[in-house]
């Protein structure tokens, strides 16, 4: 019975793990303030439209624009949600441990590397960056959210998970992916004992 639970397990975490890496990435941008580049860079970032246009143009925010510390760690927070859409994931991890070293102090970052992790089935510590991240505070709390209760399902806390995507519903209503995850699970009401 016992391998027969293990194999269970393991059938349905590969499911999800499936599910989510066909899902498209969902990152955090971070508003840059006084550049307009960098700005543009944020815009590409949030619309998730034109990803090479946008790649260059934080590219050039980056290379030519005097960027403040805060805004340079937004623009590669930016870049790196950009990247990361783009299948560049090493790439973008590599902007999101950068933003995070000039400001330890912003979520967003965290959040976004959780992603990361979690896709390479580093679910510990994609918990830990989440955690972090959310408390941080964050520009789309739901993400960090959803993040937090894509790990902990993953490390079959499955009660945790489901409290996780219900508050990502409570934050963001009729949010998909959330709704998707929270139909592998049967919740069974049982009689309070006397």
């Amino acid at each position: 019975m016992r391998n027969f639970k293990m194999k269970l397990f393991l059938l349905v975490s590969l499911a999800v793990l499936a599910a989510l890496a066909a899902l498209p990435a969902q990152a955090q941008v971070v508003t840059t303030h006084g550049t307009r580049l960098g700005y543009d860079c944020f815009r590409k970032a949030l619309s998730g439209t034109d990803d090479r246009i946008g790649l260059e143009i934080c590219n050039l925010a980056l290379s030519r624009e005097p960027l403040t510390v805060s805004d340079r760690a937004a623009t590669l927070d930016n870049r790196g949600v950009i990247l990361d859409r783009m299948g560049r994931s090493d790439e973008a991890e590599a902007d999101f441990v950068r933003a995070i070293a000039l400001r330890p102090d912003l979520g967003d970052p965290y959040i976004n590397r959780s992603a990361i992790l979690i896709r390479r089935a580093r679910f510990a510590e994609a918990l830990a960056e989440v955690e972090r991240g959310i408390a941080l505070e964050s520009s789309l709390p739901y993400v960090g959210e959803f993040n937090r209760a894509v790990a902990l399902q993953m490390l079959g806390r499955y009660r945790e998970a489901y409290d996780g995507y219900r508050k990502v519903l409570e934050l963001k209503p009729g949010f998909a992916q959330a709704e998707e995850q929270l139909k592998n699970f049967s919740v069974i009401r049982r009689p309070a004992a006397n």
